[in-house]
């Protein structure tokens, strides 16, 4: 097992087969190959339907871990994001995520019969370059359903901590985080499931996590302009469109696309008010 250790200074001291150190790598990558990796729905859309899914985003991503030859150390499947902490050669990064983005859209896009961009930004990115941040932002990861409210950690059936536990899944590789913990479960499970979600928001600071669902939205506008409907506002005449247009510009977390697919107000009659305000 080849397991890399964290320096205390800005660069890591990775073990190699031979025992040497890694040179330097340019700043883009990560010094220790270890990523936190996030696909996350365009416009904050679910990318799973139902558990089928999932499995099937499983599946696609073993098929590519298996070409590439990333590791996986922790994962979670929420409804319209994954989280993902791996370790892959620099190289490999946009070539693994996009391969497996592309594999996940073309199931996906065809079962729903729909067409276009499934992922936001293909994917996100942060290295890690810490033990502790390493620790951290898998802890973080696994509390993700029990910080979002959806279920306990120990419950909930879609991340890697269940492999953990229950050795579930082959996809993970659990010897480089168990060997922290000195390779004792209960220490793991008892670090894992300690509540400091205060602590760990920092881990989540590249996500945009204040973004509004699409039904949140729906809720906001229908209650803010007294309709029954969201997309009631596009029937309006020009003059009451306009100032009803620039008062969605006050609504936090959202942007143009979403609000014109959700009011049927053209993206650009949107776009030039909000310009010339």
């Amino acid at each position: 097992m080849q397991i890399f250790s964290f320096g205390d200074g800005p660069f890591l001291q990775i073990l190699c087969k031979g025992g040497g150190l890694l040179p330097r790598k340019s700043r883009e990558y990560s010094l220790s190959d270890v990523y936190h990796v996030i696909f996350r729905g365009n416009d904050k859309q679910d990318i799973f339907y139902d558990d089928q899914d999932r499995y099937i985003f499983l599946d696609r991503m073993q098929i590519t871990q298996d070409k590439f030859k990333y590791e996986i150390f922790s994962y979670c499947l929420m409804n319209n994001h994954v989280h993902m902490v791996i370790k892959v050669k620099d190289d490999l990064l946009s070539k693994s995520m996009h391969n497996l983005g592309i594999r996940y859209s073309m199931y996906f896009n065809k079962k729903m019969d729909r067409r276009g961009h499934l992922f936001e930004n293909r994917y996100l990115s942060k290295k890690v370059e810490s033990l502790d941040y390493f620790l951290n932002v898998c802890k973080y990861v696994h509390r993700n359903p029990e910080n979002a409210k959806i279920e306990k950690t120990e419950k909930y059936k879609w991340s890697s901590y269940q492999d953990y536990i229950k050795n579930k899944r082959k996809i993970i590789n659990p010897k480089v985080l168990l060997h922290y913990f000195n390779d004792d479960l209960d220490e793991f499970i008892k670090y894992t499931l300690e509540d400091n979600k205060n602590n760990l928001d920092k881990y989540a600071e590249f996500e945009i996590i204040n973004r509004l669902g699409e039904d949140e939205l729906i809720n906001i506008i229908k209650e803010k302009f007294n309709v029954q409907n969201a997309s009631d506002l596009s029937l309006v005449n020009k003059y009451e469109r306009e100032k009803i247009i620039k008062k969605l510009a006050d609504i936090n977390g959202t942007n143009i696309n979403q609000i014109a697919r959700i009011t049927k107000i053209s993206r650009y009659e949107i776009k030039k008010i909000w310009e010339n305000m």
